[in-house]
């Protein structure tokens, strides 16, 4: 087999771009060459959004990572290989290349076209499209950026129409929001920041994610999404870096980081912090964080609105609520599992300590009792059946749900 490109420049750590720059230099000595892109530009991304077409070279071995999903079947991604490629009438090469050094996990892709315009037009329309999220939502997970569909499908199911939220939290929460977004002239005008940030805080299943889904929705401006900052390559604040120095690329934009109290711990807690305090010059980032356990975050997150402006309290909620919730769910089922107002009510009453989430198993659990045993018992007799196994499911899980269910917040600003 012929040598191929990638031959000796792979081969250890020390130096691998400069090496593989001067064999691809060498290799097309009649072509014009733009050295090392790194993110935001992916091919994969670009052919996927129809930006431009690509295929293996026939020239060069190339080897693929291949995944499979139930959604999409089998795919591929390149990760040492030479694309031909199809642009706007221009046909270019793409070496793509992916290695370690160190911890760190390297990705370059070197264009190789006609003339150094040509590169630069294509590498320059790619990280455009790429460093803008279309109908997805960019989402950092194990050290890298993707595209998330599915997630962004998710956030278009997402309405406060449908979510129930104790007091007016929900319009204190979306009247917020609007006025922000439409008060950027007059941030402007008066020398403020123009950035925002809160903290939906409280006990899980009460409506967090929910509301923070239906909020992006709502805001609709780029989203980038944080899951983990913990990857197999790379220091914590490094990835952190990268978040944050994208969030600043993509203004206006949403920066989200959903149960912050599991990313932030004392080895990176400053250095998130200087991050955050420098959005100060980043005009349009709004910063969301959601946690369950608003105890285990330091004062210096929780306790200073320059961080997050608005801190909204989640908690569990009370019988009106609980009626509302459980009417909601009573409206949806068909005729035979309905339940009468009073009885409604008399559930409502029983269920005080159940979080959203508990109510809406409560409902789905007997309804499946009942379809299990169609007209056996009524709807109600097997709720009221239901609530003692779901109670005692509750006080394993949690054993300070009593005194959690007593507890009540209200919003600090």
């Amino acid at each position: 087999m012929a040598r191929t490109i990638f031959e000796g420049a792979l081969s250890d750590n020390a130096g691998v771009a400069w090496r593989l720059s001067r064999l691809i230099k060498a290799r097309y000595p009649k072509k014009a060459v733009l050295d090392a892109l790194h993110e935001p530009f992916n091919l994969t991304e670009l052919v996927e959004g129809g930006q431009c077409e690509a295929a293996v070279s026939m020239d060069e071995h190339g080897s693929f990572h291949t995944s499979w999903s139930r959604a999409h079947g089998l795919s591929s991604r390149p990760e040492v290989a030479v694309m031909d490629v199809k642009w706007r009438g221009h046909a270019l090469k793409a070496v793509v290349a992916t290695w370690r050094e160190g911890f760190e996990k390297e990705s370059h892709t070197t264009i190789v076209a006609d003339t150094i315009e040509i590169a630069s037009a294509f590498a320059d329309a790619g990280s455009r499209f790429c460093n803008h999220p279309e109908k997805a939502i960019l989402q950092f997970t194990a050290g890298c950026w993707s595209k998330s569909h599915d997630l962004w499908k998710a956030v278009q199911a997402s309405s406060f129409d449908d979510l129930i939220l104790a007091g007016d939290l929900k319009e204190r929460i979306t009247s917020d929001f609007t006025s922000f977004l439409g008060a950027k002239d007059q941030f402007s005008r008066y020398g403020v920041p123009y950035k925002r940030g809160a903290l939906l805080l409280g006990p899980p299943g009460n409506g967090k994610t929910h509301c923070l889904r239906a909020l992006i929705k709502l805001l609709n401006i780029p989203c980038l999404y944080v899951m983990s900052l913990k990857s197999r390559w790379g220091e914590e604040d490094t990835h952190i870096a990268s978040v944050f120095d994208r969030a600043r690329e993509v203004t206006p934009c949403c920066l989200v980081f959903e149960d912050l109290d599991a990313m932030i711990h004392p080895q990176n807690r400053s250095f998130f912090l200087n991050q955050l305090d420098g959005l100060s010059n980043a005009s349009g980032i709004i910063t969301l964080a959601t946690t369950n356990h608003a105890e285990s975050l330091d004062p210096a997150i929780i306790d200073r609105p320059s961080r997050f402006d608005r801190k909204y309290h989640f908690e569990l909620p009370k019988v009106r609520e609980r009626e509302r919730y459980l009417r909601m769910w009573n409206g949806r089922v068909a005729r035979d599992l309905k339940l009468a107002p009073k009885e409604l009510r008399g559930v409502a009453r029983d269920t005080d300590g159940y979080s959203f989430a508990y109510l809406k198993e409560l409902y789905l659990a007997s309804m499946m009792r009942w379809m299990a045993t169609p007209n056996a018992k009524s709807m109600l007799d097997i709720m009221n059946a239901e609530q003692v196994a779901l109670r005692a499911q509750m006080t394993t899980a949690s054993p300070t749900a009593p005194a959690a269910a007593a507890a009540g917040a209200k919003e600090t600003s």
